[in-house]
């Protein structure tokens, strides 16, 4: 083969892939120390975007150089059902249609979204080949294969059994636009401007009044109690009086509760425990009704007829104006606060009280705290242990319920007759079975998809099964986003601990966000979304690629920068300019293997390849990416392009020019 004057990769990367490809480099050798990374399963719905392409060359990298230095190493790659993030998508081809997930049955969408994925997977895996990633493809695992339905459905019914998953009430974050719930970790919190208003509530038992202090007094009809700190001398007489609740002149007591701030606002809050967690709580302590006045559609139910039907906002509106009318409104103040949305579509996050599945958090967290603090599992950034631990000493019991069709069934059946009564069972295509002469009804809920990725490492390796790749669980390094470090990382944790008794991986490597160029976030409604794909199509993916991690570090968001792709597409123009000139002077000749050093020349060439190559080993080795890729672009610009070629010229080696390019190309 004679190398073209021009370098252009588009015309020489996907045949050398597909060369890789069919000679079977990127399958596991058999032989030498078992290394694996498992690849964060991409949406097989969408397309790649350019932080998919930092994470894929990090792996790459990784499972690469360890192949070369002799490990059997294997890089596992997936694609991702991505349960909420695909119905919603799929949620918006059904409007362009006029129609609603309601116009269908359960099966019948199911059917549908499968339908819908297929068609557009196939174009997330010819990506991910186009930026040149080396997995391992007769392994890859979609989220929605038989044996993750299998794996999940046998961790479900042990943790069933072992008392860790609950059915139970309790307030959820729900976003009434998706009409489906959340875990706190995929709430999205944004400090934003606000008012506390203050309201008079009569006393019945004294002449006078209190002053509760609130942010949403849409909610005061699903009130059925004011709270006090039982320390506060303010209002201590108070205690067990009876106070007349504004509008719809319902009688409601005042109690003491801890929970409860004296410094905030007028130290009494009104108690609404279907409407907010911490008065969830209280009611729970105190055996208070629930009384639900915001529907799960987000509009306003079990309140007076002027006020059937508003949404939240227009209630709030009108219920400020009614109580101006019977002139209890005592004063409002500006306030910063925090307030949840739906990570997905912005929406205000509306915390109802509603029953789902539940996972007992508190022994799996403890756990995975004593492995980390143990260091079985290590972390890039070192920090980002303590992190983790701080986040598994206050997490919550995991609501892993969502009222969408599309992802694993929850595999639970309630009796028609005793509504406490729940089966397990996987005939999750049948909306009715019968036990015993009982009747069940179906579960129609979903899995929380990080239910099921949080089994990835050891579902992967068929590591329960004793499977083929079984030998490569706990998988040697889990490389990820740094957003997602609890919602997934933290959870494979636990469920790995809890399935197999060993942490899944054994270190994890965060790297952060790619802003766009002017260090913005990136999403589709700014039009600033970078499409790695162009990038590659421009530049080549050996461009992208190295020009990705150049001046990255880990954990950090920085910026896409187009100069650095461009540095990289002409490093590769150098590198190709340097196997041209070689292959002329090689020209049909089988250089040796070891060659003489004869020159200076070829002394001092020998002696910066070899620190260059101790340099990669460490650099590798301590997750230094950018410098490792430093230290490529300079040794072989720098000192074989600029001094060595030029000076070869003189005293010429064909056999150490040869050995030259050959380990350049091999660093």
């Amino acid at each position: 083969m004679s190398l073209a004057k021009t370098y252009t990769p588009n015309e020489y990367e996907p045949s050398i892939y597909a060369l890789w490809e069919e000679s079977g480099v990127f399958k596991p050798k058999g032989q030498g120390q078992p290394y694996a990374i498992v690849m964060p399963p991409p949406n097989a719905n969408g397309n790649l975007h350019v932080g998919h392409a930092l994470g894929s060359a990090i792996q790459d990298i990784l499972v690469r150089y360890h192949r070369m230095q002799g490990y059997d190493a294997v890089y596992i790659p997936g694609a991702d059902h991505a349960g909420f993030e695909t119905w919603v998508v799929y949620e918006r081809e059904l409007e362009k249609h006029g129609q609603t997930r309601f116009d269908f049955n359960r099966e019948e969408l199911y059917a549908q979204v499968w339908d819908f994925v297929a068609k557009r997977r196939g174009d997330m895996e010819l990506q991910l080949r186009a930026i040149g990633v080396g997995a391992d493809w007769d392994d890859l695992v979609f989220t929605l294969d038989d044996k993750v339905i299998k794996t999940v459905y046998d961790t479900f019914e042990k943790m069933w059994q072992d008392g860790y998953i609950y059915r139970g009430e309790r307030i959820v974050n729900y976003c009434t636009q998706h009409q489906t719930s959340f875990s706190d970790y995929e709430v999205v919190h944004k400090n934003e401007k606000g008012k506390l208003w203050e309201i008079a509530y009569p006393l019945i038992d004294k002449v006078g009044e209190i002053v509760i202090a609130t942010t949403r007094p849409e909610t005061m009809f699903g009130d059925v109690a004011v709270a006090v700190n039982p320390n506060d001398e303010r209002y201590k007489d108070l205690v067990g009086c009876k106070v007349l609740l504004p509008i719809v002149k319902r009688e409601i007591p005042i109690i003491a509760d801890d929970y409860v701030d004296p410094a905030y606002g007028t130290g009494m809050v009104k108690i609404t425990p279907a409407h907010d967690p911490n008065d969830f709580e209280v009611g729970k302590r105190h055996n208070l009704e629930l009384v639900q006045v915001i529907d799960f559609d987000g509009k306003m139910i079990n309140v007076p007829s002027q006020f059937v039907g508003m949404t939240a906002l227009e209630a709030r509106k009108r219920v400020l104006a009614a109580l101006e009318i019977d002139e209890l409104l005592r004063g409002e103040k500006d306030i910063e606060h925090q307030v949840g949305h739906c990570y997905k579509c912005g929406s205000v996050i509306e915390p109802l009280a509603k029953e789902q599945w539940f996972v007992k958090m508190r022994q799996l967290a403890d756990n995975a705290i004593a492995a980390i603090e143990r260091q079985e599992v290590t972390f890039t950034p070192e920090n980002k242990g303590d992190v983790v631990i701080k986040y598994l000493k206050d997490i919550k019991d995991w609501n892993i319920s969502r009222q969408i069709p599309w992802g694993i069934p929850i595999p639970m059946f309630q009796s028609k007759t005793n509504l406490d009564d729940w089966r397990y069972s996987t005939e999750v295509d049948k909306k009715e079975i019968v036990v015993d002469g009982t009747t069940y009804r179906r579960e129609e809920d979903t899995l929380d998809t990080w239910f099921s990725s949080g089994q990835w490492p050891y579902i992967t390796t068929d590591y329960l099964d004793v499977g083929k790749l079984a030998k490569y669980y706990p998988n040697t390094v889990m490389e990820t986003a740094g957003d997602i470090l609890f919602a997934w990382v933290a959870r494979m944790i636990m469920l790995g601990l809890y399935r197999t008794g060993q942490v899944p991986f054994k270190h994890v490597y965060l790297h952060g966000l790619v802003l766009d160029e002017k260090g913005i976030k990136m999403s589709k409604s700014k039009g600033n979304v970078i499409n790695p794909m162009e990038t590659v199509a421009k530049y080549g993916s050996d461009a992208l690629r190295m020009g990705i991690i150049a001046s990255r570090s880990a954990a950090q968001p920085q910026a896409f920068n187009t100069g650095k792709v461009v540095a990289a597409r002409n490093f590769c123009n150098k590198l190709w300019n340097i196997a041209r000139y070689t292959e002329n002077l090689v020209g049909d000749r089988t250089p040796a293997v070891s060659p003489q050093l004869q020159s200076l020349a070829d002394h001092w060439i020998a002696r910066q390849l070899d620190e260059a190559a101790q340099s990669l080993d460490r650099q590798i080795a301590t997750y230094h990416f950018a410098e490792a890729g430093e230290t490529i672009y300079h040794t072989v610009w720098d000192d074989v392009a600029d001094w060595y070629i030029e000076a070869s010229k003189v005293e010429q080696n064909i056999d150490m020019n040869a050995y030259v390019l050959d380990t350049i190309l091999r660093l």
